[in-house]
């Protein structure tokens, strides 16, 4: 069992080139190892996806042997881990293919319970997959495609964002599914890893230029493997006399250091010095870039810098920093805001964006969203290069390049030192340690053998992060970019915390009744005091929910104003002083059932509850399940909103440092600097999207049938407490206008 590709060719919308190009192979039977190499943007991705089933091909045809039961023909394992989550929860996630494959109940629970124990995920199962560090979701996404029991399995660089240890564990289990009959096509840019593979396929500009076994794989000439971009000239770090910085005052210091899993660290960083950070996924990497970019700060103990370092940060999921719709136009971001105009700043792009390996002639007016992954990392690098800090802090910046590139990376790295700059960036490839001069280890986090997750500790990570930005209030002329960046960052973790309660056991269709009882009431009621019995009665399920007060109170304080504004407008329209009074009320009465039933359903039971309420319309051939996965998929997208709005705040407040000097900022540029994020965080959704849809497609949503992986007990008390409400709030309609 396996598939095949003749003359496979594919070209995307508006570019200039094929990505394919009559390529042509096919796995052997009944199981294959394959190997997929090639440089950045060699056409290696959108292979997997036209052999998923994402993308239509130009031309050409794919073949793709049938499945056996309970299983599926491909499963697939993005490139980037964030866009294959789709549901709220780890459990919830692994469990969406199988319910769309309609697996019986006992057979899907046991898939999630394997799936999240192979990949160590077990104790992370009801945690929000938005909290999740990248090393957990690179994971997620490996269970997610194991649940669905795949016989051609199809990896997308699946071990990018891995550590050693988790790596490890991956190809480990690639060379147990092959063992155990099932076929793998690995995309990759590691050598090491293509040589477990029992073939090796080699594109090249989108062509195929080498598709043999692994033995004839190695005894190819190496000018031939560099000329193909798969192998790059090996960097060494030049003995250096490092007695001159030992003795200068540290540029960057971290003494004591306590957050998150970092407890008691301490690090002095000389001028002129490369540190590499290494240490397993939730060791604290990415948290400790952060403090010494400014964006955090710690619980306990100190991080600072030397007067005037200014320090440039590239983030790990690079593509989250590219806000521009052409690559010249982001990289020029920085440079712009700091005052370079005419033919310096075209110069200062084009040594950034030539340093990088994105020649200026080539990409300067490519469109950003349309670079390959390793383009893209290229391209925020590009932009950070360009700001000329003399700190720069990158963030697994190797992550997704080819050999050549990497190795191009390492130079690069060389020659900033050389020229007098500081670096420090985090890695979990040992071959990058040549360049540096120190090499940090991060003890494992707490826990062994998986990630620490913030989403039991949202509400914690937002109040330290509130500290931090109070702090910087009175010291930092970026702290209102701050502030912002830190809402947008925590904006919707309240919604991870949802404590357990009598209201949340109830199921999804129940909570529906409860929130369609109190609406319809306070729609249909008459008379400000039957408006004020309503409101007195709702006072119940909150305090049965334990929605948390202060959450409530500020929510109706920051609607409050724009409601008596209307509210005035209405008596000068109608003259009747109570009918102020009642808007306000009713609007009150509406909003708290709304609020609490957001409060206490989640995705998946948003979507269940719709689908179970609509059900009769299926009698009609409404495609109920889609109307409410739409619904889910809205909700789904709130969190994501917010993700992508912080990540380009963050982007563009990193790349802002140090322009204030340069120029004023009144309450105008305030405005028209927030209006600019809007196309670009339009453009991100779009994008999102369309990868989200793609995640759905290859978890094969859309089957005729499908099963659920959550269930409820349906017991008699809440029955009578559903049925108790709607008589209640139908006596309250009946009763307001009886005696009104």
């Amino acid at each position: 069992m396996g598939f095949s590709l003749e003359n496979l060719s594919f070209t995307y919308e508006g570019a200039g080139k094929s990505a394919l190009s009559s390529v042509s192979f096919r796995s052997r039977e009944p199981s294959d190892y394959i190997a997929l190499l090639g440089a950045n943007g060699s056409g290696k991705s959108t292979l997997a996806r036209c052999l998923m089933g994402l993308l239509s091909p130009s031309s050409g045809k794919i073949t793709v042997a049938d499945a056996p039961p309970l299983s599926v023909p491909v499963g697939m394992v993005f490139q980037f881990p964030s866009d294959q989550i789709v549901a709220e929860t780890v459990e919830l996630d692994v469990a969406f293919g199988p319910e769309n494959v309609a697996l019986a109940k006992s057979v899907l629970r046991d898939r999630v319970r394997d799936s999240l124990s192979l990949f160590s995920l077990s104790a992370d199962a009801s945690s929000a997959t938005q909290r999740l560090t990248s090393g957990a979701k690179q994971r997620l996404s490996l269970a997610g495609a194991y649940a669905l029991n795949p016989t051609v399995l199809v990896l997308d660089e699946p071990t990018s964002m891995l550590a050693s240890g988790a790596r490890a564990e991956t190809l480990a289990y690639l060379d147990r599914f092959y063992a155990s009959g099932g076929t793998v096509l690995h995309v990759t840019h590691d050598l090491d890893e293509a040589l477990r593979a029992q073939r090796v396929v080699v594109l090249r500009d989108g062509s195929l230029v080498f598709d043999g076994s692994r033995a004839e794989f190695q005894s190819l000439e190496p000018g031939l493997l560099s000329s193909w971009g798969i192998v790059g000239e090996k960097v060494e770090s030049p003995a250096r006399d490092r007695s001159a910085n030992t003795a200068k005052a540290p540029i960057l210091s971290c003494e004591r250091v306590f957050a998150g899993p970092l407890r008691d660290f301490s690090l002095a960083v000389t001028e002129g010095t490369v540190v590499a950070v290494t240490g397993e996924s939730g060791s604290g990497k990415t948290l400790l870039l952060e403090m010494l970019a400014g964006l955090r700060l710690p619980d306990a103990g100190s991080v600072a810098r030397a007067d005037g370092a200014r320090a440039a940060f590239a983030v790990q999921e690079s593509e989250a920093s590219l806000f521009a719709e052409f690559v010249a136009d982001d990289v020029a971001f920085a440079p712009r805001n700091a005052g370079l105009s005419g033919s310096e700043l075209v110069r200062r792009v084009r040594s950034s964006m030539d340093g990088v390996g994105l020649p200026f002639g080539s990409f300067a007016d490519r469109r950003t969203f349309s670079l390959s992954g390793g383009e893209r990392r290229k391209a925020a690098l590009a932009g950070i290069l360009a700001m000329d800090a003399p700190v720069i802090l990158l963030d697994e910046p190797s992550s997704a390049l080819d050999a050549q590139s990497r190795s191009n990376l390492l130079k690069l790295i060389a020659a900033l030192r050389n020229s007098g700059k500081t670096v420090v960036f985090t890695t979990n490839r040992g071959e990058d340690f040549a360049v540096a001069d120190l090499v940090v280890s991060l003890p494992n986090p707490e826990i062994a053998g998986r990630e620490k997750t913030s989403g039991t500790g949202a509400e914690s990570a937002r109040a330290r992060d509130d500290r931090s930005t109070a702090k910087l209030r009175d010291r930092s002329p970026q702290a209102r970019d701050l502030a912002a960046f830190q809402r947008l960052r925590h904006g919707d973790a309240a919604r991870d915390f949802r404590p357990e309660s009598i209201l949340r056991r109830f199921s999804p269709i129940q909570k529906y009744a409860l929130a369609a009882s109190a609406v319809a009431a306070a729609l249909a009621i008459r008379g400000w005091p039957w408006l004020v019995a309503l409101i007195a009665l709702e006072t119940i399920p909150i305090a049965l929910s334990k929605y948390p007060a202060r959450r409530l109170f500020v929510g109706v304080a920051k609607i409050l104003p724009w409601l008596a504004i209307f509210g005035v407008a209405q008596y000068f329209m109608t003259h009747d002083a109570l009918f102020p009074v009642s808007f306000i009320l009713r609007f009150f009465a509406l909003y708290v059932p709304l609020v609490l039933f957001v409060f206490l359903s989640s995705q998946s039971e948003i979507m269940y509850g719709m689908e179970d309420a609509l059900a009769p319309l299926r009698l009609f051939r409404v495609p109920v399940r889609d109307l409410a996965f739409v619904t889910g998929v809205v909700f789904r997208f709130i969190p994501i909103l917010y993700e992508e709005a912080s990540r380009l705040t963050a982007a563009r407040l990193i790349r802002s440092m140090g322009a204030s000097a340069a120029r004023k900022r009144g309450p105008l540029a305030a405005i028209f600097s927030m209006a600019s994020l809007i196309v670009p965080l339009f453009l991100r959704t779009l994008v999102r999207a369309e990868r989200l849809a793609q995640a759905v497609t290859a978890r094969y949503y859309g089957a005729s049938e499908s099963t659920r992986y959550l269930s409820w007990k349906v017991s008699i008390g809440r029955r009578i407490l559903v049925i108790a409400t709607f008589a209640v709030a139908v006596s309250l309609v009946v009763a307001s206008r009886y005696f009104s």
